[in-house]
């Protein structure tokens, strides 16, 4: 899915501004992760937003994913609106238009947010993201840094987990998921060079009265 540039540059800002990505540099290559299987609630853009406790929570998952993958989501309403205010600003709102149009929905609205790093993985966790929502939920992955010469970084797996394919991340384009997609961070280690992966999350849905 094509992705506005302002969108990328909102994302990125967004993200150095209120300390996430420095938060990501001391997880991911300063060698001070979270345990796996734990988490942990953050403040971050204290300056930014001195009145307005920006309360995000942390989280690594558990051993057997082989990653030192971690993800920080909105804990609190304001953060939550803060994160949705930038995807605004980029022009998300056409993003939703385009996939809106293409799949026949009329209500797509963002409903869970989350930037996401890793910069080693031993082996992919096979998994789905989204189940039986009828083609009207995806997980839509925004890559806003990569590793030069990186080799792919998802691993895609066909129904019946017969066939895996690897898919290559490309700035200013983002991967959707959507129903019982099968597919997993591919193995990477970036630690040698100093390096990491970020990428922002946005769930999407049609969010009717008729499915709440």
């Amino acid at each position: 899915v094509g992705m506005p540039p302002a969108l990328i540059l909102e994302l990125q800002s967004y993200a150095d501004l209120m300390g996430i990505t420095e938060y990501y540099r001391d997880k991911l290559i300063d060698g001070h992760p979270l345990q796996p299987g734990t988490e942990r609630e953050q403040i971050f853009g204290q300056q930014q937003h001195r009145y307005t406790p920006m309360t995000w929570l942390i989280q690594r998952p558990r051993p057997h994913w082989s990653s030192n993958m971690h993800w920080a989501s909105p804990a609190n309403e304001a953060a939550h609106d803060d994160f949705l205010k930038v995807l605004s600003t980029g022009g998300f709102d056409k993003v939703l238009e385009g996939i809106g149009s293409y799949f026949g929905l009329e209500a797509l609205s963002a409903y869970h947010l989350s930037f996401i790093g890793v910069s080693q993985c031993e082996k992919g966790f096979i998994h789905a993201d989204v189940n039986s929502s009828g083609r009207k939920a995806f997980n839509i992955i925004i890559p806003l840094l990569l590793e030069a010469d990186a080799d792919p970084e998802l691993e895609i797996m066909s129904d019946d987990e017969r066939i895996t394919k690897f898919y290559k991340y490309r700035i200013n384009a983002a991967s959707m998921v959507g129903d019982d997609a099968l597919h997993a961070t591919a193995a990477c280690d970036y630690r040698a060079q100093g390096g990491m992966r970020l990428a922002a999350t946005v769930y999407v849905g049609d969010i009717t009265t008729g499915n709440v």
